[in-house]
Formats: structure tokens, C-alpha cells, sequence
């Protein structure tokens, strides 16, 4: 049975630890409260917000759009800083990364402004980690196959 309390209009306040009549018209159950009803015990001027979880989770086109942008990003960059420019491969791929990074969560904040997403740090949250999956993927890869081919070769 779920603890009833009388309403402000209903008289004094009502203990239900301390026994009384429950049935009584002047009480409601708390369990069962509509925006009305709040409304009206504060006041009648008082104002619930409506909450607009829309928009507000993250969005698969843009944590993809803004994954990929980084990427190809990072890609361009090491290309353009190690093979154009003739940098030490250290500098080449500190670059990429912050070129790759600075594209993600560019990219990740302008696709969330552009459709009224207010998730934006969770795009681009999810856009890092799917490249971090991705590459730990890859690096998986790479060694199953090197240690295949290194059975293989044994063979």
C-alpha cells in the first residue's frame, strides 16, 4: 500500500505512521503525482518544465561522419608531414595525431550544432573510442597473423 499524505487544502498534515483514515478523500497517493498535481501544492503560478530528452543521446551518423573525418585527417597529415615535408617520423605522427584530433572533434561539434544535438561531448566521446576500438582491432589482427604466419613458416 503506497503512504498517503493529506493534500495542503485537506487540513493539518497527516502522519500515516501514526494511524489514522486512509480512505479519506483528502488524501492522494504520492506514487501516482501528475505535473497538476505538483503544480498545486506550491503554487498556482508555479511552472514544471516539460523535459526534452530529444537530442540529447548520442547520434550514429555523427560519432561515424566525425570518426572518419578524423582519420582521413590524420592520414592527409602524416602523409603531408613525413613524405612532403621530410620530418622525423616521431614529429610526423605527433602531428597526425593532433591533426587527427582537432578534425574529430571538429567535425563531431559542427555535425552536433548543425542538427540541434545537444549530445555533442558524447559524439565525440564515442567517435575517440571507436577509433581506439578500431585500432585495437587492427593491432589484434596484426598479431594473430604474425604468429600464424611465424606457425606456418615453422611448418
Amino acid at each position: 500500500m503506497a503512504r498517503k499524505f493529506r493534500t495542503p487544502n485537506g487540513g493539518p498534515d497527516f502522519d500515516p505512521d501514526a494511524g489514522g483514515n486512509l480512505d479519506d478523500e483528502a488524501f492522494f497517493d504520492i506514487d501516482n503525482l501528475s505535473n497538476n498535481d505538483v503544480r498545486g501544492i506550491h503554487s498556482p503560478d508555479f511552472n514544471v518544465p516539460d523535459v526534452d530528452n530529444e537530442g540529447s543521446t548520442p547520434s550514429l551518423p555523427i560519432i561515424l561522419l566525425s570518426a572518419a573525418s578524423g582519420v582521413s585527417a590524420g592520414i592527409i597529415a602524416l602523409y603531408i608531414t613525413y613524405y612532403l615535408l621530410g620530418l622525423p617520423l616521431e614529429w610526423s605522427v605527433a602531428l597526425a595525431i593532433l591533426v587527427l584530433s582537432a578534425a574529430l572533434g571538429s567535425t563531431g561539434a559542427l555535425l552536433s550544432s548543425l542538427t540541434g544535438s545537444r549530445a555533442a561531448t558524447s559524439n565525440i566521446a564515442f567517435s575517440c573510442g571507436l577509433i581506439v576500438v578500431t585500432l585495437l582491432f587492427f593491432a589484434l589482427c596484426t598479431f594473430v597473423g604474425a604468429m600464424a604466419a611465424t606457425f606456418i613458416l615453422t611448418l
